[in-house]
């Protein structure tokens, strides 16, 4: 039974903007018992992968979401957030036909990042624009970091 969406990299899907992946072995398992449907919010709103990392520049999903920020393509400086909300659209589309209410997460994601997301060269407190629409709909998000992480420093 489905019981959860969660980011597409975290069970071990190929789907970061790298081409990489952020395995996390309780999200792993979770999957090999059918109980959750990877998503990737970016490949959803038509990025390829690999891709240009983005940033947030003036505020995080939420302020995007807002008309408030933008997404910046770290190398062309283009601005994606287009991609970023078409994204985020299509996972509600499968949240509302699935019924879940629960969404594991990729902390640091422009995407999905729940408590943590890079804005104007920095990681800092804020969300994704994935999380901030499944916040709007009540959705219970859990960030996940990959063990690497050093987010706050």
């Amino acid at each position: 039974m489905i019981k959860a969406i969660a980011s597409a990299c975290l069970i071990g899907l190929k789907t970061r903007y790298d081409g990489g992946s952020n395995p996390d072995p309780e999200i792993v398992e979770m999957f090999k018992k059918g109980e959750i449907i990877p998503l990737c919010p970016e490949q959803l709103g038509g990025l390829p992968t690999p891709r240009e990392p983005f940033e947030f520049v003036n505020g995080d999903g939420k302020a995007l979401l807002e008309g408030k920020a933008t997404l910046k393509g770290l190398k062309t400086g283009k601005d994606g957030s287009e991609f970023f909300i078409r994204g985020a659209e299509q996972v509600v589309t499968v949240v509302r036909l699935l019924g879940v209410k629960k969404a594991y997460l990729k902390e640091g994601s422009p995407s999905c990042g729940v408590n943590w997301v890079h804005i104007d060269g920095k990681v800092v407190r804020g969300c994704g624009v994935t999380a901030a629409l499944l916040k709007r709909l009540g959705i219970d998000l859990e960030g996940r970091l990959p063990p690497s992480s050093v987010i706050g420093k």
